[in-house]
């Protein structure tokens, strides 16, 4: 049974995730979204991470002058497998914020 309240884009884009690392500050991880909807997205990383962490994603839009939308987000489920992990993530909001990632 689907439980999506909110239609998926499948898509193969490159993104960033920052997350705040207890140990070492913050923490960039370069990565791929796989689908994304209003209300969240599936993003592949090369590096593990926990249900419940919170994290930024920008994603970059391919367009020509090529801008970044940052969404807050939660890691809620966690699938993983070589090369990495796959997560889904919920955003904390349905608009991003626009900026530049560090």
């Amino acid at each position: 049974m689907e439980r999506r309240r909110a239609s998926r884009f499948q898509l193969d884009w490159d993104i960033r995730i920052e997350r705040n690392n207890d140990l070492d500050g913050s923490l960039v991880e370069i990565g791929v979204l796989k689908n994304l909807s209003s209300s969240g997205a599936l993003i592949s990383l090369p590096g593990a991470v926990s249900t419940g962490t919170q994290l930024d994603v920008y994603i970059q839009l391919p367009l020509i002058d090529k801008k970044w939308m940052r969404y807050p987000a939660r890691v809620v489920r966690i699938e993983s497998g070589p090369p990495g992990v796959e997560a889904a993530v919920t955003f904390d909001n349905a608009r991003p914020d626009f900026g530049l990632p560090m």
